[in-house]
């Protein structure tokens, strides 16, 4: 499943608050601080967001409250803990691919080239 951009951006923040174990606590604010400025997440999203990652498999979370505060107590499936690696994997997909269009367009323009040549 393709993820979202505010997906992607709640699952960078988990991902790098989680310990090698897969497990967190975190509060809005913690969550926020982690995500970039200049990008359009709320602290209104983040339920939402957390919730829906929830439902694709990425991981658990329960909520605690603490002095007044929401704490996310989360947990990383195995989607969740692999999610770094399904990341790069798609990245290096990627270049792959815009490589192998740029051959076949020089493979396309040189074949042009010798047929004009010829004829």
């Amino acid at each position: 499943m393709i993820l979202s951009k505010k997906e992607k951006l709640m699952m960078n923040a988990v991902y790098s608050m989680a310990s090698p174990s897969g497990q967190c606590l975190a509060t809005k604010v913690e969550l926020l601080s982690k995500i970039p400025y200049d990008k359009d997440f709320r602290e209104e999203d983040i339920e939402k967001t957390l919730e829906a990652l929830k439902i694709e498999g990425y991981f658990e979370y329960d909520k605690a409250a603490k002095k007044d505060e929401t704490v996310y107590v989360i947990v990383l499936k195995g989607k969740g803990l692999s999610y770094e690696r399904d990341k790069k994997k798609s990245r290096r997909k990627l270049i792959i691919r815009l490589a192998l269009a740029v051959v076949c367009a020089l493979i396309g323009w040189a074949v042009k080239e010798i047929i004009s040549a010829i004829i």
